[in-house]
């Protein structure tokens, strides 16, 4: 709701200040405050034209104890790879002018770790005019292929006999969503790595109504979904996760990794991407896709063509 009411107040100063003529500056000025709206930098005219040519990709890790399982993180680096990938191809397609594309990528809880952070902070990429192809396309596959097996190598060295406090995907959504991922200058892409799965100790949120903020594979369990009517089940019940916040039109999202990994389930993994796409939508978000782990070599296809607006 506040961002409905943000989004109300913005456009009352656009209209007010686009209506006064007498005065050309004053639209300079009204443009000014709603880049500054969502703590952007006001972008140049010639750039906010061209916005939806203009990345904001974010990638948002899940370092839960799902990196624990087998070939995990080979998967996860190579998704991260394609992500760059695709990057560097749209950027490699615009003129020197228009650049205005940044890539980077987040942990929700931020990790304790110091040398973590300072990893992620590698993988900051900021094309703005005057930064060069040729010195940082090179040097944004060098670090893709590099920095995500540290982190995630790191992240379970820090876990304490395989003790991971779980990624708080919904409290990202609720907390840091708007500020992190969403400007008014770009196309904006959250691209999210996980199985499926939330939990988070400090968002434990249950409604009466059979919303919750988090799903288990105990919970999962409970719910006894394992029959081929689990989707009439799911809305008798009125099963889902709690919107974490709302207005989510200005932001795409691509979730790799669904797996479920309950074997008396055969429909959970169905289940899981039946979760996330109705949250999605109840928060606003007009694009996405949601995807199953699979081969690297198959998920690239997924990643470019999501990424590359086929």
């Amino acid at each position: 709701m506040r961002n409905k009411v943000l989004r109300g107040l913005l456009a009352l100063i656009i209209f007010s200040a686009l209506s006064c003529k007498d005065d050309p500056r004053t639209k300079e000025k009204a443009i000014n405050i709603v880049m500054g709206a969502k703590n952007d930098i006001a972008c140049e005219p010639h750039i906010l034209k061209n916005k939806k040519n203009n990345l904001n990709v974010s990638i948002l890790l899940d370092l839960s104890d799902r990196i624990d399982l087998p070939q995990q993180q080979t998967k996860d680096s190579s998704y991260i790879l394609s992500l760059a990938r695709s990057f560097n191809n749209h950027i490699r397609g615009k003129r020197l002018g228009l650049l205005y594309d940044k890539m980077e990528v987040f942990f929700e809880p931020a990790p304790s770790e110091a040398e973590i952070n300072t990893l992620a902070e590698q993988l900051k990429i900021d094309y703005v005019k005057g930064v060069s192809k040729n010195e940082w396309m090179p040097k944004t596959i060098e670090r893709y292929s590099i920095v995500p097996t540290q982190i995630y190598k790191l992240a379970r060295a820090a876990s304490k006999g395989g003790e991971y406090p779980g990624s708080d995907t919904w409290g990202f959504f609720q907390n840091h969503i708007d500020d992190y991922c969403i400007e008014s200058c770009r196309r904006n892409i959250l691209v999210i790595l996980t199985d499926g799965y939330l939990y988070h100790k400090a968002n434990l949120r249950d409604e009466k109504n059979g919303k919750t903020s988090y799903l288990t594979p105990n919970l999962l369990n409970r719910l006894q979904l394992n029959r081929s009517d689990w989707k009439e089940e799911m809305k008798r019940k009125n099963l889902g996760f709690i919107p974490a916040t709302d207005g989510l039109d200005n932001l795409e999202v691509l979730v790799l990794g669904i797996q479920s990994n309950n074997g008396d389930n055969p429909y959970a993994e169905d289940i899981i991407q039946t979760y996330w796409g109705n949250w999605l939508r109840e928060m606003g978000v007009k694009k996405f896709k949601i995807k199953n782990a699979d081969l690297p070599s198959h998920i690239e296809k997924v990643i470019f063509d999501f990424i590359l607006n086929k």
